[in-house]
């Protein structure tokens, strides 16, 4: 034989073992595995379950079923659809899973996911190839897809000279051309003769960039998954809002072909109630998308005074270094049964289970997480990232305040720093409750600048829910424990010099007996105090000041009245008082008559400093009643104060503090009232304010 003639056929021979590692064999589906794909098939649901249970180690819950089903229903039937979940609860995975078993069903030729921008559509691509390459239940049921795919060994070149052998579906090859495409911004699957998903296009795209004419040689699109489609921008901005908006509905809706519109199902989160997302899932505005918004908490509970507390211990233990807010989670294991009445959470299972350094998980429960959330962010946050319910923009209902203008008022200080200022009097409020008092401690110069040093809750130990045993001896230890607490760790100024609280208002109106014995037993620098008025004490009439007599002192929109055994209790106008408040943290910083708290302000106008954020709660409280205009035929326009929400109790010892300065002399006028100028009587043993 010649040189040449062994040359070509060796050549010959290897290029058949070249031929021969390129084909891959496709091994025959077990009767046993065909039987459980068979049924699985028939619901999908139980698909993703089965083939992604390392993701849903819980099982799908209900609204992962209806995402899947409302899927599912476009692909087959065609339509839009919206729907609005919470954050975190699985919305673009449910998208890839559901996507896989349309395409592998044979359901759909060329889905296409719509991210906000193309970074998050490469992510999304990425994570579909892992599922193809990694998940062996997959491989194991469809081997005409995985197999070939996990042939490539991470090397996408070879999918262009690879070849298939074996049977699918009744179907026999042999060296059959599986000529598909593993890299850039689309996919797609191994031709393989007999597979249902042979060479079905899987794509992403970022909704950022011209989504106009998408398609690949003379195959268009027939589902597009529009995943969380709103940016900042887009939010923020009605133009890009806009813009966003004909995208969608223009060029996205025109990537059908000639004999089918493309179905469309948008996932999303609602930013605010200006975003895309709140107009498409909003049936009103969009009826054809027949848009849902769904819940984290389903139902609130009940007992929303509780977990107000339970925010409040959280974010002081998070300031005071208690990390994991254990001391906020005993508080609700010892009144878990009652915080959690009348709650329903969309998804039982969300929670954090991870061990802490104790060993203790992190988190007990999805309500726990919930109020979790809003403690270490805002409830605002709350509303749209887990609720969907973005609020109202605030308007000036009440004089212009709104819980981010309190927020924002600081002055710099450090906590429980008094400033270095002509500082008249240090005063303190308590709100008396059956669980907790809330303080106010408040520094105030005489023309009623003040700075709100601390405030922080007292939690009132020993009581039992459903019972008033032991309440008045529990509502005593407490006031005590506060006040050895201000004994043993004063204020003082930069230099170090303490300054003492002069006078501290207790609000006697729901254990009147307990207030007074222990106002009788340490003194008249702890005084009860009673509002009255539309927003005073339930049942109390309104305010009228009295004539001065012997059982009665009168001041500025309050008066001491006489009380038995020497006590003299604070009356005040309530309405009055809390408007003075509104009015004082409306006023500009560091501009007599201003009202600032602790904190240091932040370095950008557009976030919050660490400090601000933490003052939510207090803030929260001060503007949970809001000051409105009736008209009262005969009578005119009356002014009234309504509660947004029970947990107002920072806004009531912050109006006594307020009231135990205008006992001293502390005002707008600079006038000293006749109260702070009455002195002692040596014959009626009666102390006044000096």
């Amino acid at each position: 034989m010649s040189c040449s003639g062994i040359r070509a056929r060796d050549a010959e021979r290897k290029r058949r073992e070249r031929a021969e590692l390129r084909d891959v064999q496709i091994p025959t589906l077990p009767r046993s595995n065909r039987t459980r794909r068979n049924r699985l098939e028939k619901d999908v649901c139980l698909w993703v379950a089965w083939y992604f249970a390392h993701i849903y180690i819980d099982g799908l819950q209900p609204h992962h079923e209806d995402m899947a089903r409302m899927i599912v229903d476009a692909a087959k039937h065609g339509g839009d659809q919206a729907l609005a979940a919470p954050r975190g609860e699985g919305k673009t995975t449910i998208f890839e899973c559901v996507l896989l078993y349309c395409v592998m069903t044979g359901l759909l030729s060329f889905p296409v996911i719509f991210s906000a921008t193309g970074p998050d559509a490469e992510r999304i691509l990425s994570t579909v190839r892992d599922h193809f390459e990694t998940n062996q239940r997959l491989a194991a049921d469809y081997p005409e897809v995985c197999i070939p795919i996990d042939a490539l060994e991470n090397n996408p070149s070879r999918a262009h000279g690879q070849t298939v052998s074996g049977r699918v579906n009744g179907v026999k090859f042999s060296k059959a051309k599986s000529k598909f495409k593993w890299c850039g911004r689309e996919i797609t699957l191994p031709n393989v003769p007999g597979s249902r998903c042979a060479g079905a296009i899987i794509a992403t795209r970022g909704l950022d960039a011209a989504v106009k004419g998408l398609k690949v040689g003379a195959k268009r699109p027939d589902l597009a998954g529009i995943d969380d489609p709103d940016t900042d921008d887009t939010a923020g901005s009605e133009e890009q809002a806009a813009k966003l908006e004909r995208r969608i509905e223009r060029n996205i809706g025109g990537l059908g072909g000639q004999r089918r519109d493309i179905a469309r199902v948008m996932l999303t989160t609602l930013m605010n109630r200006r975003c895309v997302s709140a107009k498409f899932t909003d049936p009103l505005l969009k009826p054809s998308w027949n848009g849902r918004r769904l819940r984290f908490l389903t139902a609130l509970p009940e007992r929303q005074d509780l977990w107000e507390e339970y925010i409040s211990l959280r974010q002081a233990g998070e300031r005071d270094g208690d990390r994991f807010g254990r001391k906020a989670e005993a508080f609700y294991l010892a009144n878990r049964a009652e915080m959690d009445r009348g709650a329903v959470v969309l998804n039982p299972h969300r929670f954090n289970t991870t061990p802490a350094p104790d060993g203790r998980p992190l988190e007990v429960s999805a309500v726990q997480h919930y109020y979790n959330f809003v403690a270490r962010n805002s409830l605002e946050s709350a509303l749209c990232e887990l609720q969907n319910d973005p609020p109202e923009e605030e308007t000036s209902q009440d004089r212009g305040i709104t819980a981010y203008r309190v927020q924002t008022q600081v002055s710099g200080l450090p906590r429980k720093t008094v400033p270095s200022e002509s500082i008249a009097v240090l005063t303190q409020g308590i709100d008396v409750g059956k669980f907790a008092l809330h303080w106010v401690v408040i520094a105030w110069r005489a023309d009623a600048t003040g700075w709100v040093i601390d405030y922080g809750v007292q939690e009132v130990w020993g009581t039992t829910r459903g019972s008033d045993e032991a309440v008045d001896t529990g509502i005593k230890r407490a006031l005590h424990a506060r006040r050895e607490a201000v004994s043993q760790a004063p204020y003082i100024k930069a230099d170090g010099e303490v300054v003492e609280i002069k006078t501290t208002l207790i609000d006697a109106h729901y254990r009147e007996a307990a207030v007074y014995a222990f106002c009788r037993e340490v003194g008249f620098a702890f005084r009860p105090a009673m509002g009255f008025g539309q927003s005073g004490e339930a049942g109390k009439a309104t305010f009228h000041m009295p004539k001065e007599g012997d059982d009665k002192k009168p001041g500025d929109h309050c008066y001491l009245s006489r009380q038995p055994k020497g006590l003299w209790l604070v009356c005040n106008d309530a309405d009055h008082w809390k408007g003075w408040v509104h009015d004082r943290f409306m006023t500009t910083p560091a501009t007599p008559g201003s009202l600032q708290l602790f904190g240091a302000p932040s370095p950008r106008p557009d976030r919050l400093s660490e400090d601000q954020r933490g003052h939510f709660s207090y803030a929260k409280h001060i503007t949970n009643e809001i000051e409105e205009e009736t008209f009262v035929p005969g009578k005119g326009l009356r002014r009234r104060f309504k509660l947004k929400s029970d947990t107002n109790h920072y806004l009531d010892a912050t109006y006594m503090a307020s009231v135990a300065a205008s006992l001293h002399g502390v005002g707008l006028t600079l006038q000293v009232s006749r109260v702070a100028a009455a002195r002692p009587s040596k014959r009626k043993r009666v102390q006044y304010l000096s």
